[in-house]
């Protein structure tokens, strides 16, 4: 029975995985992912070059201005 139950997960696990796609993500820091945010924002021109640089400043200093 108990069995049953694994081979009944697995296929279940599988058709979820085949329909909505697995992706198996290294973790990343959410100040890498901000920092990221931040240079792609820049290179669409959607912030100027001093925002830029002072919003890079306050992630990699580690918190946000108040």
């Amino acid at each position: 029975m108990f069995g049953f139950l694994i081979v009944l997960l697995c296929i279940g696990a599988y058709f979820h995985c085949k329909q909505n796609g697995c992706h198996f993500h290294k973790l990343v820091s959410s100040h890498q992912d901000a920092l990221d945010i931040v240079r792609i924002r820049y290179a669409r021109g959607e912030i100027s070059s001093e925002e830029f640089n002072e919003r890079k400043k306050v992630l990699e200093e580690g918190g946000m201005k108040k």
